[in-house]
């Protein structure tokens, strides 16, 4: 069992959800330490988040039992094709293995009768689990998108209609002695990941460039900025103007991710976004 070392612990910020929506001091309070945590770490804990107790605990339960079946029964879900909606594979990148179950998820009446149907309840309990998490996830980049004084129609316009997607990470051990069971550094391509830890290994670089462990915070949901919030864009999504953004990275969409995702191209995705300048 993996222990959790104190001393290189991550001083993770702590946001209360359910500040959001006290008197308007408090929102208001709370919107800043939100735009400072996005700004400053680039993740924060959330707790009073509001998606029930039951709700995270079976579709854990329902997610554990997927990954328990025979081999040849989840297979019948894998694919090289990055852009099919449901997915199953072993990641095997930069030494590191995992299994992973990427489901699409969002329009959920469009792609629920794809995705697994054992084990049993698999749909209706992973297909709750994805509205809810999709509900704080928008009332969280509504607080993102106030933090930066951005009107409200560029979350009713470009972000409500957006893509969600579920990743679910199996983390069983490897035989092979040159593989390590994780996940390589990276950064996330989505505006933000909402991330659900069932048990300790997530690390982040702190502000002096040091790996760091993030400790669990029972009942909390950890929040990842993703490059597509640096950029400020979405399937299509153009740089806000607003924030300054225009002429320093191309639009894109989640199309061009998946584009590179198969290109096998080692860069950051962001990296190939960035508008390159001659100087005269």
């Amino acid at each position: 069992m993996m222990e959790e070392s104190v001393e290189n612990s991550a001083d993770v910020p702590i946001i209360d959800v359910s500040l959001l929506h006290q008197n308007p001091a408090s929102k208001s309070t709370l919107v800043k330490k939100i735009h400072e945590a996005c700004r400053t770490y680039g993740f924060f804990h959330v707790i009073n988040h509001g998606v029930g107790e039951s709700v995270i605990e079976e579709a854990l339960d329902v997610n554990r039992k997927f990954f328990e079946q025979p081999q040849e029964i989840k297979e019948e879900l894998s694919s090289d094709d990055v852009n099919k909606v449901v997915r199953f594979g072993k990641v095997q990148v930069g030494g590191y293995s995992r299994d992973l179950l990427k489901l699409y998820a969002h329009p959920l009446h469009q792609f629920l009768s794809s995705w697994p149907t054992l084990p049993l309840l698999y749909r209706e309990r992973m297909g709750l689990y994805a509205t809810e998490l999709r509900k704080l996830s928008i009332e969280l980049f509504g607080a993102i998108m106030e933090s930066l004084h951005l009107s409200e129609t560029h979350l009713t316009q470009n972000f409500e209609q957006g893509i969600q997607i579920l990743g679910i990470n199996s983390y069983s051990p490897c035989s092979r002695s040159n593989i390590t069971t994780g996940t390589p550094p990276h950064s996330d391509h989505s505006l933000i990941t909402v991330l659900l830890q069932s048990g300790p290994g997530l690390e982040v670089i702190d502000c002096g460039g040091s790996w760091k462990n993030v400790p669990r915070l029972k009942g909390s949901f950890q929040v990842l900025v993703g490059d597509h919030l640096e950029v400020l864009r979405m399937d299509e999504l153009e740089p806000a103007g607003e924030l300054g953004n225009e002429g320093r990275y191309k639009g894109s969409s989640l199309r061009d991710f998946l584009k590179h995702l198969a290109s096998r191209d080692a860069r950051p995705f962001i990296e190939t976004l960035r508008i390159s300048r001659m100087e005269p």
